[in-house]
């Protein structure tokens, strides 16, 4: 039986202790990076500041080893590497040393635990992330039903997913900003960190009237709306560097 008290991460759902892989010593966790050029200028002094207007991804490297097992570390080995490499993209990664956050996370590089555990008993596994990490209870859903005030607890603005349920015309006031959705059929969904709406599968982009994508600051953000609203349901994806 593994223990719960063992240092692990999880990934794609699974734990590491799971696929026989302890952390060994806290993580090293790179820093966020803005994403800037600095541009000299010929007879100016001081050079000049192009902000692309976002963070660089960091990446997050644990030392790890692997559990006591019965199983030969070749087939233990071709497992983990099933695990980590067989599907591209970002997924959910926690770990026991911040268990309040989780982070979008794709594994980096090649995996040599057969090499690195026989010579030296641990090998370090590499994870590309995206810059900000997520509060886990960020991803609650929060039922409104009429005008109201939900609390940033992070110093960063969030994207937030919003789903209105109602029908015909609505504008979504947040703080000082209004958002106006045509014709809402049933319900639509507005996701700011895709920057897209849509119902179920299909777009509805054509459906929303505003340049930027609602965004939930830090501290108190003010909601209400005008039009046929039953309920909004947010996942308020609170987040910091």
């Amino acid at each position: 039986m593994r223990s719960e008290k063992i240092n692990q991460f999880k990934y794609k759902g699974i734990s590491s202790a799971d696929m026989g892989i302890i952390i060994t010593q806290s993580p090293n966790i790179g820093s966020a990076e803005r994403d800037e050029e600095y541009i000299s200028v010929p007879g100016k002094s001081g050079d000049v500041i192009n902000d692309n207007g976002r963070f660089k991804n960091i990446t997050v490297s644990y030392d790890v080893n692997l559990l006591s097992d019965e199983r030969p570390l070749d087939l233990m080995a071709r497992k983990i590497k099933a695990w980590l490499q067989g599907e591209t993209g970002y997924f959910k990664l926690t770990d026991t040393y911040d268990p309040n956050y989780y982070r979008m996370a794709a594994y980096s590089g090649s995996i040599d635990i057969e090499d690195k555990v026989h010579k030296i008993g641990i090998t370090t596994l590499n994870f590309n992330c995206k810059p900000f990490k997520y509060r886990i209870d960020g991803e609650n859903d929060i039922e409104i039903t009429k005008a109201t005030t939900l609390y940033n607890p992070e110093e960063w603005e969030s994207l937030p997913y919003i789903k209105i349920i109602g029908s015909g015309a609505v504008t979504l006031h947040i703080n000082n900003n209004s958002f106006y959705i045509s014709a809402i059929d049933d319900y639509i969904e507005i996701n700011s960190e895709l920057q897209s709406a849509y119902k179920g599968n299909t777009l509805q982009n054509s459906k929303i009237n505003f340049a930027t994508f609602p965004t939930l600051c830090p501290g108190t953000n003010n909601i209400s709306w005008v039009g046929s609203v039953s309920k909004i349901i947010i996942k308020a994806r609170w987040c910091c560097i």
